[in-house]
C-alpha cells in the first residue's frame, strides 16, 4: 500500500509563517521596550544626580586630599568651622580655603580679630602666597577688626561688613578668630545670643564661609560644644601634638552635614599649604607618646 504525503496546502503555510514573524516582531518589541524602560531609568538616575549637584553644591578647599574626604569640598553658602589650638595651623587652613576662591576667580574677604595686615601678609608669604599682588587685584580683601565692631554690626544688622561683602561681590569669608568676638560677653546666654545673631546675618549673605576657633580638641573635650560648634555647618578639628620629641599635626572632620565625610584621623604637615598625608591611629599615637 503506497503512502500518501499531504502536502500543507500554501495558505496554511503561510499562517505558521505570519506567526513566525508576529512573534519575532513582539520579542523585538520587547526587547524594544526593555531598552526604552532602561534608558529612561539612566536618564531618571542622571537627572537626579544634576539635581542634587544643582541643589546642595560644593565649594572646593583647595587641599586635594581634604576636597576627596568630603565629596568636593564645603556645601555652598555654608558656614563652617576649624577649630584647633596654638600652632594647629588653623590660619593657613583658613587661606588655603581663600586662595582657592582666587584661582576659581572669586572675591574673598579676610576678616582678623587677632592679626595685623603686615604681619599675615609676612607669614603667608613665607608660604608663597603673594597676598599683597591679589589685594591690588581687588580679588583678596584683608580687614583688621576689633571684636567690638562686630558687636556693633550686630545692632546695624550687618553694617560696614555687609556692604563691603555686596560691592566688592565676596563669594568666601574668613573670619580670624571668633573667639575674640565671644569673650566679649559677661556670661554664656549673652555669648549664646550674640552668636545665633551673628549666624542669622552671616547666612543671609549667601557665601561660603570659614570661622577659626582657638580651643584645644583634646584638652576641652569634656566641656562640652560651644554655640559655634552646634550652629556651624561643618566642624574639623586640628591637632598640635609633641610625640616622641617633635610635634605632629593632625586633622579630623567632626561633622559635615550633607556630606559622606571621612571619619578618619589623618596626619598633615606645611609645605607650601598643607598636605595631608594617611589615616593614623590617634588613640595610639597619643598612649605611646
Amino acid at each position: 500500500m503506497k503512502r500518501v504525503k499531504i502536502k500543507k496546502s500554501k495558505k496554511t503555510a503561510g499562517k505558521k509563517k505570519a506567526k513566525t514573524i508576529h512573534k519575532k516582531s513582539e520579542v523585538k518589541l520587547k526587547d524594544a521596550s526593555k531598552k526604552d524602560i532602561d534608558n529612561e531609568i539612566k536618564l531618571k538616575d542622571t537627572s537626579k544626580k544634576d539635581k542634587k549637584s544643582e541643589v546642595i553644591g560644593r565649594v572646593p578647599i583647595g587641599i586635594k586630599e581634604f576636597d576627596k574626604m568630603t565629596e568636593g569640598g564645603f556645601e555652598k553658602n555654608s558656614i563652617n568651622l576649624v577649630v584647633g589650638g596654638l600652632g594647629s595651623s588653623k590660619t593657613i587652613f583658613a587661606t588655603e580655603f581663600l586662595m582657592e576662591g582666587i584661582r576659581n576667580d572669586e572675591n574673598v574677604l579676610h576678616i582678623s580679630f587677632e592679626e595685623s595686615k603686615e604681619e599675615f601678609f609676612r607669614n603667608m608669604g613665607r608660604l608663597n602666597w603673594d597676598l599683597k599682588k591679589w589685594e591690588k587685584s581687588g580679588k583678596f580683601t584683608f580687614l583688621e577688626y576689633s571684636p567690638e565692631k562686630v558687636k556693633m554690626m550686630l545692632d546695624e544688622g550687618g553694617g560696614a561688613i555687609e556692604s563691603m561683602v555686596y560691592n566688592k561681590k565676596i563669594k568666601r569669608l574668613v573670619i580670624d578668630s571668633i573667639s575674640s568676638f565671644t569673650l566679649l560677653f559677661e556670661d554664656k546666654s549673652s555669648s549664646r545670643q550674640a552668636i545665633l545673631s551673628l549666624f542669622d546675618i552671616l547666612r543671609k549673605w549667601n557665601l561660603t564661609i570659614l570661622l577659626t576657633l582657638q580651643k584645644d580638641p583634646l584638652e576641652e573635650k569634656d566641656e562640652g560644644y560651644s554655640s559655634t560648634e552646634l550652629q556651624a555647618d561643618s566642624s574639623i578639628l586640628l591637632y598640635n601634638i609633641r610625640t616622641k620629641g617633635k610635634r605632629r599635626r593632625f586633622l579630623e572632620i567632626l561633622k559635615m552635614r550633607g556630606t559622606d565625610h571621612s571619619t578618619q584621623v589623618h596626619e598633615f604637615y606645611i609645605k607650601d599649604g598643607i598636605k595631608i598625608k594617611g589615616s593614623v591611629n590617634l588613640d595610639q599615637i597619643l598612649k605611646n607618646k
